[in-house]
């Protein structure tokens, strides 16, 4: 086994657990407190809160619990149909401005990494052209962050499988990242199991390619054969306690091996901490606290295999 070289903290994929509170800020900021007061996680993850009182209680939660924040503005790009990487010059601005804004919005509420993504791919003729607008949009964010304090990540999401985004295979995502992680040192890459393993990817090989990258990763199941009527990114739930069987691919197992790939790797220049958590969705009508708990019990017991 190969030696340690950093601590990977726990943390709570908040926003996607209780993804149907999303909107009812007051309710979001109880879910924080009851989820710090859990006193596991030290780390949360969590969306942005657009109430100046409501940013004013998560700041204090997390100031008083010393929680790290991420906060992620997918979501809220996705409604307006923003895209980062969009080759029409004066949409693009409208999400980077956008994009701008509520990092502002987050870090007034203490975040401490501000998420993106890369948005759609355009298909093969015009991938290289999407990409270098997105790292046009990138430099703007970044410097912003920088001057707030605030690191930026992006998730590398599958490109042929399901969600077919723009960035997407890690050996292409690293060759297209280095030369921006040089010019932005405050940016980074947000790692998620279910995307790699869904693009077919090794997920051994992919932490090592993306490790001097790494400030955070999602442990996320997912079927991954095209047969099955619930194949896809769909942010499935985990295996339970005591057998934590899943039909998915994400087995205490594999997630421990991958804690141990990711801490097996020196902590990148400019990341504090690095954190894991883990990814499920919630839907309205679901015993949320119930999700949340399986969650914490299956991060706990990937910890416990891991030995970390």
């Amino acid at each position: 086994m190969p030696s340690m070289q950093q601590a990977i903290l726990p943390s709570a994929h908040l926003l996607e657990i209780f993804m149907p509170y999303r909107n009812d800020e007051p309710r979001m900021v109880d879910v924080l407190k009851r989820a710090a007061d859990l006193g596991y996680y030290q780390g949360v993850e969590l969306g942005v809160f657009f109430a100046p009182a409501q940013r004013g209680e998560v700041l204090s939660v997390v100031r008083q619990y010393g929680l790290n924040q991420a906060v992620f503005i997918t979501p809220y790009l996705k409604e307006r149909r923003l895209l980062l990487c969009n080759l029409d010059a004066a949409e693009r601005k409208k999400a980077v401005d956008f994009a701008r804004q509520l990092l502002e919005l987050a870090a007034e509420q203490g975040c401490g990494t501000l998420g993106l993504p890369s948005g759609d791919d355009p298909g093969d003729g015009k991938r290289e052209e999407a990409k270098a607008a997105l790292g046009d949009s990138i430099q703007k964010i970044a410097e912003l962050g920088r001057a707030l304090g605030l690191n930026i990540t992006i998730e590398p999401l599958d490109r042929y499988a399901y969600k077919k985004q723009l960035i997407g295979p890690m050996a292409e995502t690293v060759a297209w990242f280095a030369p921006l992680h040089r010019e932005n040192p405050n940016f980074f890459i947000h790692w998620d199991s279910a995307h790699e393993a869904l693009g077919g990817i090794d997920l051994m090989e992919s932490i090592f390619l993306a490790s001097p990258y790494i400030a955070q990763f999602h442990l996320c199941n997912a079927i991954l054969d095209p047969a099955h009527p619930c194949f896809g990114d769909l942010h499935m739930d985990v295996g339970v306690a005591p057998d934590f069987s899943t039909e998915g691919f994400l087995t205490p197992e594999v997630g421990a091996a991958i804690l141990r790939r990711v801490a097996s790797h020196k902590k990148p220049e400019g990341v504090r901490e690095t954190y894991a958590s883990v990814e499920v969705l919630g839907h309205p009508g679901d015993d949320l606290w119930l999700k949340e708990k399986f969650s914490r019990e299956f991060l706990q017991k990937c910890f416990e295999i891991s030995g970390l």
